[in-house]
């Protein structure tokens, strides 16, 4: 029986540029498109380079070995400003079946029995997950349904911004979940999906581990108490967290971790790694690494029509976001192996590094369904 081995990588597929990507970048961008645009074009080529280039795809396969990741979670959205953000979802939903479509080895799962039976089949299982739950469903909670029913598992209540559903971290001030987010929360959990908080603000955190009946997650963070940032949890986010056996996967993002530091050093991945195992127990915890939306993967021609696009969506100059860097040893998605060697390093066994690793999200998943 193969481990698991889960992280939450919102681009879902490792950056293997080509000619045909890259002309494909390039004549969007002299046509005037955005950076956002141009990205939706790479990925577009890139869907039809795995359909028709064995070779191509064999690489993408490849990739992922090198990383030794089996399972990922996926962002369904767009960066390109000119679409509406349920549009952007709906376009990549489609982009992703294709992909599925097109790859024997890679399967969509939307149980965790599926995703153990795809870990030991030895293929890539893709756990879909949207972004901003209030900006995909747009004020009508029967587009929970719609998302179920395309195979999304994961929907966070709320990016950085306010939404109909609560309020996100990074806004002014935070009035909690609404009746609307309530209603929203029930559903989700209705149809067996897990509620994220990760992007949530304090207040709209909480009131959705009081709201929800079953454990919820924050499949991608840190500790305000490591790092003084908006984008991190409290001590008291982190403990009603626990109360209810919910999950917790931190973030690889330099600039999070060591605030507005590109540079930052690696080791504090592990330590927010080890406060959160010491903090909400050792069956809590895992790996969201969040990579891929700002690493060296980007192209330069991208990276600051990127930037500017965070900053849209939520990110301001304090949140020190920088695209094209990378953490440390990690410079792609192919060194995700410095993580369980890390892991190795800081004296965690091998049953400890095998639930961070896979396990406790898969577990999670089943408490959560």
């Amino acid at each position: 029986m193969r481990n698991p081995v889960f992280d939450y990588y919102p681009r879902g597929t490792p950056l293997i540029r080509s000619t045909r990507i890259d002309d494909a970048m390039n004549a969007a961008l002299s046509r005037g498109a955005s950076a956002g645009a141009a990205l939706d074009a790479m990925e577009n080529a890139q869907v039809d380079q795995l359909r028709d280039d064995e070779e191509f795809a064999q690489e993408m396969r490849d990739a992922y070995d090198a990383a030794g990741v089996n399972l990922v979670s996926a962002t369904m959205g767009s960066l390109d400003s000119a679409l509406t953000y349920a549009e952007g979802v709906r376009r990549d939903l489609a982009r992703w079946q294709a992909r599925i479509d097109a790859l024997d080895w890679m399967q969509k799962v939307t149980s965790p029995e599926e995703a153990r039976t795809v870990v030991d089949d030895g293929h890539v299982g893709i756990v879909l997950n949207v972004q901003n739950g209030g900006a995909a469903t747009a004020g009508d909670v029967t587009e929970v349904d719609v998302l179920h029913n395309a195979g999304v598992q994961i929907v966070q209540l709320t990016y950085n911004s306010r939404n109909l559903v609560g309020t996100g971290c990074t806004e002014r001030t935070d009035s909690g979940l609404s009746y609307h987010g309530v209603d929203i929360v029930e559903r989700l959990q209705e149809r067996g999906m897990i509620v994220d908080l990760s992007h949530c603000g304090t207040q709209t955190t909480l009131d959705a581990i009081e709201t929800a009946e079953k454990p919820v997650a924050v499949t991608h963070a840190f500790s305000r108490s490591l790092a003084d940032h908006d984008r991190g949890k409290s001590d008291e986010e982190l403990d009603a967290l626990a109360a209810v056996d919910g999950y917790y996967g931190v973030v690889a993002v330099p600039f999070f971790l060591d605030p507005g530091n590109p540079n930052a050093e690696l080791d504090l991945f592990f330590d927010n790694i080890e406060y959160a195992v010491d903090k909400i127990g050792i069956d809590r915890v895992g790996i969201g690494t969040d990579w891929g939306s700002w690493t060296p993967e980007i192209p330069e021609p991208l990276r600051g029509g990127l930037e500017e696009s965070f900053t849209g969506m939520g990110f301001r100059a304090e949140h020190g976001v920088e695209v094209g860097v990378g953490f440390g040893p990690m410079s792609s998605y192919e060194d995700w192996q410095v993580i369980p060697e890390g892991l190795d390093e800081r004296g965690f066994t091998p049953k400890e590094q095998r639930k961070l690793l896979g396990e406790n999200f898969l577990n999670f998943w089943e408490r959560a369904r």
